[in-house]
């Protein structure tokens, strides 16, 4: 999808730590399915007359340091290709995706309004999400991540209209 623009982007740099997270977080989903295996060896070893069940065992560890190692690489891959860039007086265009990659054009026209948000890791990294509510479109609600919070207040105020008419 190529939009002819007439402004030059401005990169909206993301935080690091944005990386940190979504490394941890992805190899923590993928690691649970080796730990329930693990569990589950675990829970058929306390049975009376139990027969150890090395193939269980070994099963589990594979698949827990598989996802963590596969988690791991698409957290930071996602990283890699994620990307916001602010076009003056037109909007934001947000790429997203490992396998399945978005670009998300949000126009300013369609603005309706705009949040910043922070979680408990976010404050932890003083890192913040702005999420762009639009009206019109089944995408009504995009959210850029990771993006330090003093930038994500300064990028609020930007790109809200001072009065009615602006973006128009």
């Amino acid at each position: 999808m190529d939009h002819e623009l007439s402004s030059p982007p401005v990169l909206l740099d993301t935080l690091p730590e944005l990386g940190r997270y979504w490394r941890f977080k992805y190899a923590l989903m993928l690691a649970i399915p080796g730990g329930a295996l693990l569990l589950l060896h675990l829970l058929l070893s306390l049975r009376r007359n139990a027969v150890d069940r090395p193939v269980l065992l070994g099963i589990g560890l594979a698949v827990l340091a598989l996802g963590a190692l596969l988690g791991w690489w698409y957290g930071a891959r996602r990283h890699a290709l994620y990307r916001a860039e602010l076009r003056e007086q037109e909007g934001v265009v947000l790429y997203d995706g490992v396998w399945w990659r978005s670009e998300i054009w949000v126009p300013m026209a369609r603005l309706q309004h705009l949040d910043v948000s922070q979680g408990p890791l976010d404050r932890r990294w003083a890192m913040a999400s702005l999420s762009l509510h639009t009206a019109g479109t089944h995408d009504h609600h995009t959210q850029i991540d990771g993006l330090p919070q003093a930038l994500a207040h300064r990028l609020r105020e930007r790109l809200l209209p001072r009065h009615r008419g602006e973006h128009e």
